[in-house]
């Protein structure tokens, strides 16, 4: 991403204090998020503006298809999340470990959300990506798994450990 281009600009200045809302459509290459990211990324971001410091409740909604980690059939993950910004004007009272408070610089309007967005989207979509279990535990992958695949099958021993096991621990 350009540093000079704001992808998903919010303008600060000339806001009254008070609660706007602001709404965005952003497609997922403006965010650089990977090709499974195909769906616009609807952002609604309410911000509270007080006369120290702005806060954006920015809420991330899209969908990204990944295969299947069992079958390799396509799976639909829908991402909602939510980020809660804060901008600050003058930190120099500010504590050391208040961190998460941005400045805002004096000679930008504007801030741009878009790495921060992008960040929530990917934070949302889980290591594990299958088609789902019913509640016996059973997938509901529409392919059969192999049986070279299912874990259930495979007894999970590590010789590494078999010399650690013949300790006699209770002395």
């Amino acid at each position: 991403m350009s540093k000079t281009h704001k992808h998903i600009p919010v303008r600060l200045s000339g806001l009254a204090d008070g609660i706007h809302a602001l709404d965005y459509d952003v497609p997922p290459a403006d965010l650089d998020l990977p090709p499974e990211f195909g769906e616009t990324v609807v952002v609604h971001v309410d911000l509270d503006k007080t006369h120290k410091q702005i806060t954006l409740r920015v809420h991330v909604d899209t969908v990204a298809v990944y295969p299947c980690d069992r079958c390799l059939e396509p799976v639909r993950i829908p991402v909602h999340t939510e980020v809660v910004l804060v901008y600050a004007h003058d930190n120099s009272d500010r504590a050391e470990e208040e961190n998460d408070i941005r400045d805002i610089p004096a000679h930008d309007s504007t801030v741009d959300i878009a790495d921060d967005v992008r960040d929530a989207a990917l934070l949302c979509i889980p290591m594990r990506r299958i088609c789902g279990e019913n509640a016996d535990g059973q997938s509901l992958c529409p392919r059969p798994i192999p049986d070279k695949l299912r874990t259930e099958n495979h007894e999970r021993s590590d010789p590494r450990w078999d010399a650690l096991k013949s300790l006699n621990l209770d002395q």
